[in-house]
């Protein structure tokens, strides 16, 4: 069976994400949408962070306007060489 490269590999990803109740982006390697909302999930801060629910279909994200990043999730994703996406629910 002939296997086609994935793009993705090597890559280190962080997806930078609010999570419930909380008003700053924290970075976390949990893949979203791989895990249920609510539940909790580790930061690179040592955090743990609920998913958050996703918003209705044609409306903007409450998390959206939200841009302020936790330092040291930032610190520890740059000592790693991460790339970093932001992603709403």
């Amino acid at each position: 069976m002939t296997m086609f490269p994935s793009p993705y590999n090597g890559r280190n990803d962080v997806f930078w994400i609010v999570g419930l109740s909380t008003d700053i982006r924290h970075a976390t390697k949990v893949l979203p949408g791989a895990r249920p909302p609510g539940e909790w999930v580790p930061t690179l801060c040592q955090r743990w962070i609920r998913l958050p629910f996703p918003s209705l279909a044609g409306r903007v994200p409450t998390t959206a306007a939200i841009h302020e990043q936790c330092s040291r999730c930032g610190d520890i994703a740059e000592q790693q060489e991460c790339s970093g996406v932001i992603w709403d629910f």
